[in-house]
């Protein structure tokens, strides 16, 4: 079943001379995939994810989530629908300074009105499935960049989104915080069954993935497969980013 079916997607900012940012995009996920977009800067990548999150609308084309089309929606229902169908997670945390750990991770549910029971509930399952059970408490101030990310994973699934769309997750943390942000990605997919779409400019990163999106110009260029072995995986996503043009650290 296609949890995402994006259908020759087009995005063009009108402006004195304008700009074609994605030309003819189409790609389908999968129930239960994790996959990547890379490409260099400019190539539309960070254009592709705003559109899927519904932050920007598409000039044309069509995006399907779940079965819906979001970009047809009104304000209210297209409020509701993020709400409900999508999990954010971004490259600074974007958590709510004023509230503690407890109340950033159940904010959609609160926003939703879900029972306090239930809210409980899905609190402890992804509190103990990301290990952050004992910063509850804690103020956003007082955790570390991984921990942050972590509360930040957390509320994005804790209303069991069906689509969890991540945006350099991984750009603000430590090599050590990097490795264990992106187990829990892993465990996440695995364990729940969660469809994940991630923009990274990150090889090692896109290495978790079980299948990696390339884009060019606006273009998608091509796509690789992990298969059983990720090391020769990571080799491949490595070997597209250099045939792409770019050093390694240009590629965002």
């Amino acid at each position: 079943m296609s949890i995402l079916e994006v259908k020759q997607l087009e995005k063009i900012y009108c402006g004195k001379v304008n700009y074609t940012a994605l030309n003819g995009v189409s790609f389908d996920l999968e129930e239960g995939e994790f996959v990547a977009i890379m490409g260099p800067s400019g190539s539309g990548k960070t254009t592709l994810l705003n559109c899927v999150s519904t932050i920007d609308s598409p000039t044309g084309g069509q995006i399907i989530v779940n079965g819906k089309e979001p970009h047809e929606l009104n304000n209210d229902k297209l409020a509701k629908f993020r709400r409900q169908e999508l999990g954010f997670v971004f490259q600074d945390f974007n958590l709510v300074n004023t509230l503690t750990v407890e109340e950033n991770i159940i904010l959609p549910l609160t926003l939703d009105s879900i029972p306090e029971k239930a809210m409980n509930k899905r609190l402890k399952s992804a509190t103990e499935l990301l290990s952050i059970e004992d910063l509850l408490k804690k103020r956003t101030f007082e955790i570390s960049g991984g921990q942050a990310q972590r509360v930040a994973i957390a509320r994005a699934i804790i209303h069991e989104p069906s689509l969890l769309l991540a945006d350099e997750p991984t750009g603000n943390l430590d090599s050590k915080a990097v490795k264990d942000v992106m187990d829990l990605f892993a465990s996440i997919n695995k364990s729940l069954h969660t469809t994940i779409l991630m923009v990274t400019h990150d090889a090692y990163v896109a290495s978790f993935c079980s299948r990696v999106i390339f884009i060019k110009d606006g273009k998608l260029y091509n796509e690789i497969h992990c298969g059983h072995n990720k090391s020769e995986f990571y080799g491949k996503i490595i070997d597209m980013l250099s045939f792409l043009g770019g050093e390694r650290n240009d590629l965002k």
